[in-house]
């Protein structure tokens, strides 16, 4: 499957299970490129990276491009229809050849070990999409598992809440994302983050990167 296939496979997807899968076409190599950035930063030794809310895989193609021998990266998605596209980037990078360890894991990242650590962390979960409480456990899970002086790195639609919030007629749905925004809020002024536009992404995109110290 390869280009506009997997944008009509990316499409069927957002269609059917909007509330995990968030966009109607795959992240833009803009997007996927400023996701990434920290990892084209030298770095001594190996890394571990894991990937959430992977997807067809334009994020675990960037990643995989900034990985070399011994480093190793988990990648995590629930559908399962996306699985066979994820399976095939390890090949595609040259993974195997380059020592690079990959595992695809078609699961809920909640239920990872919690002993798991890692140097970065890349989401591309729809936050946005989810209730306050499970978007403050997905922030909470994910700084729980890097390691001291790692990075989380996700993005949000540029003025997609704010937008959402002023056409939806629900109240409920309303409140909901208010107290989305106060939690994301909260959380990026606990710690040191930088924020990246990305223009060129349908639609265009926000890159936070939070580090933790």
């Amino acid at each position: 499957m390869r280009g506009g296939n997997e944008y009509r496979l990316f499409y069927s997807q957002f269609r059917q299970h909007f509330h995990t899968t968030g966009a109607i076409a795959p992240s833009s190599l803009a997007l996927a490129r400023a996701i990434t950035a920290p990892l084209a930063v030298a770095h001594s030794g190996t890394l571990r990276v894991l990937e959430v809310g992977a997807g067809t895989g334009a994020f675990t193609r960037a990643i995989l491009r900034h990985l070399g021998c011994g480093d190793h990266l988990d990648l995590f998605e629930l559908n399962p229809a996306f699985k066979s596209c994820l399976e095939r980037r390890p090949a595609e990078a040259r993974a195997p050849e380059r020592g690079i360890s990959v595992c695809v894991h078609v699961s809920d990242v909640r239920a990872m070990p919690s002993g798991d650590r890692y140097d970065f962390i890349v989401s591309g979960l729809p936050l946005n999409n989810f209730a306050p409480a499970e978007v403050e456990g997905f922030l909470h899970l994910f700084i729980s598992h890097l390691r001291p002086g790692g990075t989380l790195s996700y993005f949000e639609y540029l003025y997609l809440r704010d937008l959402k919030r002023h056409l939806v007629q629900d109240a409920g749905e309303r409140r909901r994302l208010d107290q989305v925004k106060i939690v994301v809020d909260r959380f990026l002024s606990r710690h040191h983050a930088i924020a990246t536009p990305v223009p060129l992404n349908l639609p265009p995109a926000l890159v936070r990167h939070v580090r933790v110290d």
